[in-house]
């Protein structure tokens, strides 16, 4: 292959921040969040970590971490030539706190961070946060992921198919 068209193929098998994540990240993200769904529950606890590509062009993801009710902070990711996302669950299921969509602060920190994110949330929902954009879309909505046996349906009103920043501030 002729170096020109190296370029090419990179940004064709794995997009630029513009481009709409493919459906292998979208699956793998999907498969590790869902994996983590039922001790984030049972625990009452966020679990974090990195998305990333090894050097070999292979989806892998850092090793999860646990966090508190609301927040997490996730390890150095080990094995990633290129970090692209971020991801994290929302715990368990509480009706005093928003947690069917992702947070301004999660918005916020894959901007800051440079990341796309991946939130998966206590009815089972799947967002991904464009974080060039500052939006977040639900990939899939309730029971898509595992789900919180307590989990109360629209607590906080219907939960929309997409947000920008300033209308999940609007929620809080």
């Amino acid at each position: 292959m002729h170096a020109p068209y190296a370029g090419l193929l990179i940004a064709l098998l794995f997009g630029t921040p513009a481009v709409a994540q493919s459906q292998a990240e979208i699956d793998f993200a999907k498969r590790l969040l869902d994996s983590l769904q039922k001790a984030s529950i049972e625990q009452n606890r966020e679990f974090c970590g990195i998305i990333g590509i090894t050097d070999e062009g292979e989806l892998i993801a850092s090793t999860p971490r646990r966090g508190s009710i609301a927040s997490c902070e996730p390890r150095d990711p080990r094995g990633i030539d290129e970090a692209i996302a971020s991801f994290h669950t929302h715990a368990g299921f509480d009706d005093t706190y928003d947690s069917e969509v992702p947070s301004a602060d999660d918005i916020i920190g894959d901007m800051e961070d440079g990341l796309d994110g991946y939130v998966a949330t206590p009815g089972g929902r799947l967002w991904f946060i464009d974080g060039q954009s500052g939006t977040a879309r639900q990939i899939c909505g309730l029971n898509c992921l595992t789900q919180d046996p307590d989990f109360e349906p629209e607590v906080y009103g219907p939960i929309k198919q997409s947000y920008t920043l300033g209308e999940i501030e609007q929620r809080d």
